[in-house]
């Protein structure tokens, strides 16, 4: 796709307004009046997290595909209506993760799909920025309810839902450690899986970057790191490791989109995957209020 949007959606014309002629756009402040377009075959809701869901349901609703950059939804009963009014509405509903469409992140998809690591036992995933450092206290930013305990541990929820399936249990642990302002920069999140696998997820706000998503098996263990790193040692023979090529994965994940769209390929991330993450979200969160371990609904 040479020219994949035509409008944006945005809450300051004014500092808009010149990217938006760079690029051909047309501008406006309505998300209801832009998905009722006639050119628009779907949108991409990219605001804030807490709004998602809100902006997501209004372009169902106008009957078009949404393809909703993580999260879904902060909460199960936002994600339920979305996935239940698309399908009244016969539309795609789309969660875009870049990180889904990493070269190492693929190659890791054809090592399991291959049984390489046997049956699988445990997944590790870390995600460190510094990120937190920056949000004043007061800013919706700021808001433990638009980024709660383990907000940025969805990175590799998302992996670890995908590889290891349905998550039955949390308890996770959020701290505010070093950032000024009321969030948690310091998250730790112990997951039981339905298969009887079990999972741990690391995010911390306030560090170097890092990323990493490690998979252990009883054949062998994989990890991923950063967008192009993949390692692999077999429980028999020499470990591999690789550095691939990269990839424009955001353009990928909008023409994965756009193939959903037409029906010629499935999104990579099925809808009940995004919605049972929004369960995982709202179950985090909830652990950490409580104090202890949580199901999942």
């Amino acid at each position: 796709m040479d020219r994949p949007f035509a409008r944006a959606v945005v809450t300051d014309m004014e500092k808009s307004k010149a990217f938006a002629a760079r690029h051909d756009l047309a501008l406006g402040t309505d998300i209801a009046e832009a998905a009722r377009d006639p050119r628009i075959a779907g949108v991409v809701s990219s605001g804030p997290a807490h709004l998602h869901a809100a902006h997501s349901m209004i372009v169902i609703e106008a009957g078009k595909p949404v393809l909703a950059v993580k999260p879904l939804a902060l909460n199960l009963d936002e994600a339920r209506a979305l996935e239940a009014a698309a399908a009244k509405a016969g539309v795609a509903l789309c969660m875009g993760y870049n990180r889904c469409f990493f070269p190492n992140v693929i190659e890791l998809r054809r090592r399991l799909k291959a049984g390489a690591l046997g049956q699988l036992l445990h997944t590790e995933g870390d995600f460190c920025v510094h990120r937190y450092g920056s949000v004043k206290r007061g800013s919706w930013k700021a808001d433990p309810a638009n980024a709660p305990a383990g907000a940025l541990a969805d990175h590799m929820l998302y992996l670890t839902i995908e590889t290891l399936g349905r998550i039955e249990a949390a308890h996770a642990i959020g701290l505010n450690q070093a950032s000024d302002n009321d969030l948690a920069d310091t998250t730790a999140v112990l997951l039981k899986c339905a298969n009887n696998a079990t999972a741990l997820l690391t995010a911390c706000g306030m560090t170097p970057d890092y990323y990493r998503f490690t998979v252990f098996g009883t054949e062998g263990w994989a990890e991923v790191r950063d967008a192009d790193t993949f390692i692999f040692q077999p429980r028999k023979g020499p470990r591999e490791e690789m550095r691939l090529d990269q990839v424009d994965a955001e353009r990928n994940e909008v023409e994965a989109f756009a193939d959903a769209i037409a029906g010629t390929h499935p999104f990579p991330c099925p809808a009940d995957q995004a919605v049972h993450s929004a369960a995982v979200i709202e179950a985090m969160a909830r652990s950490n209020a409580l104090g202890r371990g949580v199901e999942v609904p």
